[in-house]
């Protein structure tokens, strides 16, 4: 064997060796991409679905009874925590109030001494 065939034949075997290291990167790149896909579609869906179930309800309600009375119960309820929110953000705040209506007198009775 000549000098040359054997220079190509070394050649051949490092292209050949560094093409499968390539192609094996490649293949492992794209396997950790496609499982980065696949968490990144189980958290999708772990946050869409509760909304699509949610809207199945409101349509299965409003199949169930007359629109009308889905739209009072949806009012109702809104209003029953908005209610509950004035209840419950009102307690700590009672002794409040005083002190903002003395505050609000002050510069009145200043006012007025000018």
């Amino acid at each position: 064997m000549s000098k040359v065939q054997c220079f190509k034949e070394f050649v051949n075997e490092r292209l050949t060796a560094a093409a499968e290291q390539i192609f094996r990167y490649l293949e492992e790149t794209v396997a950790k991409y496609e499982e980065e896909i696949d968490r990144q579609r189980r958290l999708l869906d772990l946050i869409w679905k509760p909304e699509i179930r949610l809207r199945r309800a409101v349509v299965h309600e409003q199949r169930e009874l007359p629109q009308q009375d889905v739209c009072k119960e949806g009012v109702l309820s809104e209003q029953q925590l908005c209610d509950q929110e004035r209840n419950s953000s009102l307690d700590p705040e009672e002794p409040e109030p005083p002190q903002m209506k003395e505050e609000q007198e002050e510069p009145v009775s200043g006012q007025e001494g000018d």
